[in-house]
């Protein structure tokens, strides 16, 4: 059974939505591709950004962000 906060409805989804917009700078749709791709999984999805942050910083390409990169950190 899962808890109301687990729900993409939820308010708290919402914070974490826009914790992700302000600290990482993107938008509503990247996110909801992220939560598409790894689906309702804060720690992947954070994760995601993370290393995708990470590498615009080192300019380094970001084609490289792959689900197994994430999927290290945070295993199914």
């Amino acid at each position: 059974m899962t808890k109301k906060t687990d729900s993409v409805a939820s308010p708290d989804f919402a914070i974490f939505v826009l914790g992700l917009e302000q600290k990482y700078g993107v938008t509503l749709d990247e996110i909801l591709e992220a939560v598409a791709r790894f689906g309702y999984n804060r720690g992947k999805v954070q994760s995601y950004f993370e290393v995708q942050s990470y590498l615009k910083k080192n300019n380094l390409p970001l084609e490289s962000v792959g689900s197994s990169m994430v999927n290290h950190w945070f295993p199914a």
